[in-house]
């Protein structure tokens, strides 16, 4: 794993600095094929804030100061100043110049002033839809865009690829950046400190720290329970789709359907899942079903969908997964320096497969069975009892997921999968733009056992509530666990000290001067915040989150391949569902115009 490790390639004194390089583990290096792929993948994450003092707004958002919090941030996280290479050997190395993280590169930073909310808007499609390669030579970028309309109202808009951040990763470079843009400069840490927190999980494992036999055999175990997973995962279908022969190297066009519940129903649903002792991510799989499975009733009813289709679709199981956050459960050293909100990729997948969808009615499509806006109500479909074994169904397989005694080389043994595959798409993609035959992939048989009829439902994302890792005011107090601007003696047992200090003084011998408050004077807020992102080829991903008290959902899915009029009838559907089945126990069947 030493080539994980990252080495000195140049430590020549010019006026470009010290220069580091490593490879990039086999995660991000799947991502690096997804964004070579016309910038697939890449994730926007875009914030409102609000002044508290709109008069500071010409010096907190000054160049001098953006420019300083921006050096700031990339000094202690300095894979967002890093670049991705390729070498003549097949790999790809990250390449980190010490000068590249105090200076800017042109576009790397972009501060301007916009007549509405509707200017940033079409910043960000342009990033995620319209020109997604234009800044591709760019790691990471930010836009702080001052509302004209609402003086001391800004968008800022952070834009980075994916083989260098997750969604825990968006949160900490918010917090990180809002936290040092309202605060006074800070000393940053040594490079190689920073730089030896920001490696791939394939370094992180705590069997490293095992013989090597010992690592060998979990090696071996782990692949061999990959492989047997895969091979269970069969048959399944989605939500009716256009695929060619060329649709899996066609880069998606990026649509997405945005939910946001109102605080009353938010605070209904997050109370009946209190009430039934399930999270609200552990039950999204189901309402996803659920969802699907009213729109699907309703296409059969009306004559959409032929009886033989029908027929097969009722009798399928339906197959979900999404990321699963590694960081937990990588080195114990690592976390408690501050691992588990460092600025990196870390995560792994989970599968999910759940039983075929309820039909009670069968086939029939006589006046007998019973229609609310075209389709049988959710109290017809599946009863509140039901819904909650099929919740606790998915609870139980991503707990066995996460508790798998060999969860990481499990997830390990998963990632040259994912490389080859995401190779062969970005391949594929350009011999086509350049009207050459398509190269084959034999080996990709070797490396998936998954049966031929397998059919991905969909991807789902949850992420829960944000306001544990993402606060709504800046500057943060400086006993916060997740400020970087205060040493904490101890470290917080939750989070671990973010950074270190270059002062070779013992943590013992550290006096903190006591604050003159507890809480400092907040100087901006967060007041509405939302994640974009490049989808790719067949993309079809429903994510939510919990923030100042609503529940988001956004499906973010890829138009070539999936009716726009479809996925916002499926979002109104995971609405109804959410709301019948975690809603009041004595209402009566949902309703609801589409």
């Amino acid at each position: 794993m030493s080539s994980y490790h990252w080495s000195l390639v140049n430590s020549t004194p010019t006026a470009g600095g010290r220069t580091f390089a490593r490879t990039l583990g086999p995660a991000e290096h799947s991502f690096y094929y997804d964004r070579i792929t016309n910038g697939t993948a890449d994730i926007l994450w875009h914030y409102t804030l609000k002044l508290v003092d709109p008069s500071q707004a010409a010096s907190l958002f000054s160049e001098a100061n953006v420019g300083r919090a921006w050096a700031t941030v990339k000094q202690y996280y300095p894979l967002l100043g890093a670049c991705m290479e390729p070498q003549t050997d097949g790999t790809v190395k990250f390449i980190v110049n010490e000068n590249a993280l105090v200076h800017h590169q042109p576009d790397e930073i972009t501060i301007q002033t916009i007549e509405s909310v509707e200017d940033a808007m079409t910043l960000i499609w342009r990033g995620v839809r319209d020109k997604p390669t234009e800044d591709s030579h760019i790691m990471t970028r930010v836009f702080v865009l001052a509302r004209a309309d609402q003086p001391g109202t800004f968008e800022v808009i952070f834009k980075a690829a994916h083989a260098i951040s997750d969604a825990m990763s968006g949160a900490t470079l918010a917090r990180t950046f809002f936290d040092v843009v309202s605060a006074p400069p800070i000393q940053v840490p040594a490079l190689e400190k920073r730089l030896a927190m920001a490696l791939p999980s394939n370094a992180l494992n705590p069997s490293l720290k095992m013989s090597l036999a010992r690592q060998r055999w979990r090696r071996a175990i782990g692949k061999v329970t990959f492989m047997n997973m895969r091979s269970k995962l069969s048959g399944g279908h989605t939500l009716p789709r256009t695929v060619t022969e060329k649709t899996y190297r066609t880069p998606a066009t990026t649509s997405r359907v945005f939910l946001r519940l109102s605080s009353a129903d938010s605070r209904a649903i997050l109370d009946g899942c209190r009430r039934h002792k399930v999270t609200f991510g552990s039950a999204i799989p189901v309402i996803a079903q659920m969802a699907l499975t009213r729109l699907l009733h309703r296409r059969y009813l009306r004559g959409d969908i032929f009886l033989e289709e029908w027929e097969y679709r009722r009798r399928q199981p339906m197959h979900y997964g999404g990321p699963v956050n590694l960081r937990p459960y990588l080195d114990e050293e690592w976390q408690r320096a501050g691992g588990v909100s460092e600025m990196l990729l870390m995560i792994d997948y989970y599968d999910c497969t759940l039983p075929f969808m309820p039909s009670p009615y069968g086939a029939r499509r006589d006046a007998g069975v019973p229609r609310v806006d075209g389709a049988p109500p959710y109290s017809a479909l599946l009863s509140r009892p039901r819904f909650f074994h099929r919740a606790s169904l998915a609870k139980q397989q991503l707990a066995r997921t996460v508790r798998h005694p060999l969860l990481l080389e499990i997830a390990h043994a998963r990632q040259p999968l994912y490389v080859t595959r995401k190779k062969k798409i970005a391949v594929h993609w350009q011999a086509d733009l350049k009207g050459e035959l398509l190269p084959p992939f034999p080996e990709l048989d070797k490396l998936d056992h998954v049966s031929p009829d397998y059919c991905f439902s969909g991807a789902l994302s949850s992420i829960g509530d944000m306001t544990a890792i993402l606060p709504d005011n800046y500057p943060l107090p400086p006993t916060h666990p997740l400020s970087i601007r205060t040493a904490h003696a101890p470290p917080s047992p939750a989070y671990g000290t973010v950074g270190d200090s270059t002062s070779k003084t013992t943590p013992s011998e550290i006096k903190l001067a006591a604050p003159t408050t507890l809480t400092p004077a907040v100087v901006l807020q967060i007041v509405d915040s939302q994640t974009y992102l490049h989808g790719r080829p067949m993309e079809f991903i429903l994510s939510s989150a919990t923030a100042r008290g609503h529940i988001d959902l956004t499906l973010t899915y890829d138009a070539n391949v999936y009716r726009t009029e479809d996925a916002e009838e499926y979002m109104r559907e995971c609405r109804l569902a959410a709301l019948y089945y975690f809603g009041n126990e004595e209402a009566g069947p949902t309703k609801g115009k589409l």
